[in-house]
Formats: C-alpha cells, sequence, structure tokens
C-alpha cells in the first residue's frame, strides 16, 4: 500500500498536523455556531501568537492580507470584521468572540441568549465527535481488523493449559462476540477464579475452549490473568452504509471504555498506569507507533483510528466541567439557568483563570511524565 521511511523528525511533523487539523476543526464548529447566532467572532486563529500572517475582509469585502500585527485600520475595514490569523506556534487554535466573558457588549458571546451560548460552547466537541465519525468512516471503507487474534500464550498459564496457540482467533468469551481485546479482559475479570468458555478459530476449525483465569494474586507481574498477548487481525472491507454504521459503534464503544474506566481501576482490573492521562509528547509517541505499525502491516487502519480517538478524546475532554474548559463555562450557563440569574461574571472570569493556572500546571506534570516514563519506550 505504501513504502517510507519515518524519522522523529517525521512522527512529529504527523502529529502536529493531526492536532492542527483537529483543533481546526473543533474551531470551526465554535466559530459556525457563532456566526449561526449573530455572535461577532474578533479572531479565528490556527496555532497560538504570535501572529505569522493574518487576512480580514475590508469595507469593500476584499480579502487584505497583512503580517503579523500590521492590521488594516479601522477605517478601511469600514466596521468590526473577523481576523482569519496563521500563528507561529503550530500547536493549537482559537476563536476570539467579541465580549467573551462581557455581557456589556452587544453582539457579543456573553450578552447572547442561554441556548445561543450552550450551543456555541457546546459545538466546538460536536464537530470533533462528528469529525471521528467521518474518520472511522473511511477507516471502515479501507479495511478494519474486525477480529481478536492471540499473538502470544505464557508456557504454563492457564490459556497454555486450556490448549490456546498462538495464531487462534477469539470469536466468543461467555457467549459475547469479541471484536475488541478490552472485550475479553472484561469478561476474563468478572471470572477471575472462574472457569470461563472461549470458542476459537484454528485454521478455520471452531474449538470450544475452557480457561480458568487467575485472581489478581496468582498472576505474576507482567502478565494478565490468562497469560496471552492479543492483536487485532482479519483485515474486513465495508461498503459506503456499513462503514458509517460501524464507525457509531466504534465511537459508542469508546464512550463506553471511557465511562466504564473509574470502575476498572477501582476493582483493579486495569493498573493505574495503564489509564494515566498522556500529553502533547505521549501522544506524539503513540503516533509515531501507529505509524511504524501501519509501514510494517502496510494497512492504514492503526493512524486512521489514532486520528479517531484523538478527535473523541479533544471533544470529550473540552466537556468536562472544568474552569476554563468548554464544559467548564456551559456549567456556569446551566446554573445560571437553574438560579435564574447570572453568575458575576467578574467572579466567573477569576474562576476560570485559576482553572486555567491549574490546567497548565497538570500539563507541565503530564509532560515531564512523559519524558520520564514513556508510555511507548523510545
Amino acid at each position: 500500500m505504501f513504502d517510507f521511511s519515518f524519522s522523529g523528525i517525521g512522527s512529529v511533523a504527523l502529529f502536529i498536523l493531526v492536532l492542527s487539523v483537529l483543533v481546526f476543526v473543533h474551531e470551526l464548529g465554535h466559530f459556525l455556531a457563532a456566526r449561526l447566532f449573530k455572535i461577532h467572532v474578533e479572531e479565528f486563529a490556527i496555532g497560538f501568537p504570535p501572529r505569522a500572517i493574518g487576512a480580514v475582509h475590508d469595507k469593500n469585502n476584499r480579502l487584505r492580507f497583512f503580517w503579523g500585527q500590521n492590521v488594516p485600520s479601522a477605517e478601511e475595514l469600514g466596521g468590526p470584521k473577523t481576523i482569519y490569523s496563521l500563528n507561529w506556534l503550530p500547536i493549537g487554535g482559537f476563536i476570539r468572540p467579541a465580549g467573551e466573558d462581557n455581557p456589556g457588549i452587544a453582539g457579543g458571546l456573553a450578552s447572547a441568549s442561554k441556548t445561543a451560548r450552550l450551543v456555541v460552547l457546546a459545538a466546538g466537541s460536536v464537530f470533533n465527535l462528528l469529525f471521528a465519525v467521518l474518520v472511522f468512516t473511511v477507516g471502515f471503507r479501507l479495511g478494519w481488523p474486525d477480529r481478536v487474534q492471540i499473538s502470544e500464550v505464557v508456557a504454563n498459564s492457564p490459556a497454555a493449559v486450556a490448549g490456546m496457540r498462538a495464531g487462534d482467533i477469539l470469536l466468543t468469551a461467555q457467549g459475547q462476540e469479541i471484536h475488541y481485546p478490552q472485550q475479553v479482559s472484561q469478561v476474563v475479570y468478572a471470572r477471575l477464579g472462574l472457569p470461563v468458555e472461549i470458542t476459537v478459530d484454528r485454521n478455520g476449525q471452531t474449538l470450544t475452549l475452557t480457561v480458568t483465569p487467575r485472581t489478581l494474586e496468582q498472576t505474576p507481574e507482567g502478565q494478565g490473568p490468562m497469560g496471552i498477548a492479543m492483536s487485532r487481525s482479519m483485515v474486513t472491507d465495508y461498503s459506503w452504509p456499513q462503514a458509517f454504521g460501524r464507525a457509531w459503534r466504534e465511537i459508542a464503544f469508546q464512550f463506553e471504555e471511557m465511562a466504564a474506566l473509574p470502575g476498572r481501576l477501582i476493582r483493579g482490573e486495569m493498573p493505574l498506569a495503564a489509564a494515566r492521562p498522556i500529553g502533547i509528547v505521549g501522544m506524539n509517541d503513540l503516533t509515531r507507533a501507529a505509524v511504524e505499525t501501519s509501514v510494517e502491516i502496510n494497512q492504514w487502519f492503526p493512524i486512521i483510528q489514532l486520528i479517531g480517538l484523538i478527535s473523541v478524546a479533544l471533544g470529550l475532554t473540552n466537556l468536562l466541567p472544568l474552569p476554563a474548559l468548554d464544559g467548564g463555562r456551559i456549567l456556569f450557563v446551566l446554573i445560571e439557568a437553574i438560579r435564574g440569574r447570572r453568575v458575576d461574571p467578574a467572579r466567573e472570569g477569576f474562576v476560570h483563570m485559576i482553572g486555567m493556572v491549574i490546567l497548565l500546571g497538570l500539563m507541565v506534570i503530564i509532560t515531564y511524565q512523559d519524558i520520564v516514563n514513556p508510555l511507548i519506550p523510545r
């Protein structure tokens, strides 16, 4: 399918490109929603300042380009206009609506109706989720692994005792059809120390095996309760309608996985290290690994899957009810709707400022962790 070598610099460039596209999609959602409700947007930016180049429509509706801060005068523009800018720092992007925190500015975000503010604030995440559906649809159309294969069986493990072999394709576990390794883990961890009936496909022959997974106390470090390693296998091509349906199922599965994560951590079904948050460095490592896997197996789906997953994560993370995030601002609008009056803008702005400081601090800590304890060995 493709044949290219990918250096560390190349993976960084690809990651920056992917993140820039996803942030653009997110901000485009905010921008279009703001335009829908006649909310003026002062700037739509890709990357973070300083500004490299910008464009704006003048009073004759001609697109004027300018360098840096050399914005055409108010007289040339003929009124408030949106600046479209490309900035020097390529990670991220933003829109700057008028009156974001000042309800006294007519035509601004804070002076808009509660419905308008809710739609504008949620639109970025909605666009990320819709973009993920598009990405997954293309991925399933090009070909997607639809089964789980055993790639390794540890000697003398419960799986080895049960007769499992590397190369076996897992079909069902306790009657549940298997399409993801996580599904196997869920069944196994729910029946630690109890027999689990598993059907496998071995060279076209369907076999039913019974394995009794070890309890957590019996499981050696570095192994799972069954003692197997799993990978995705059997690339299936879907028609466009089928691919669209499978894309929504993939999104639903990711939602279910994220919702189940706290419970799995509490029950000890997943080590804390496996669920740790990752930052820019960690995501770059995942991009590098996805590219290397794609080249190794000559398939696009590892890259496409990563793009879709990051888009879903970006959308959901921004909806978290934390100060400075879209979800935090949505929370304040909901509080306003419940109590019948707006939270004092100065107090809300202070809360978001504190939230931003905390988030930046967490980003520094997470980035440090990604460097000293990389998710994927370099």
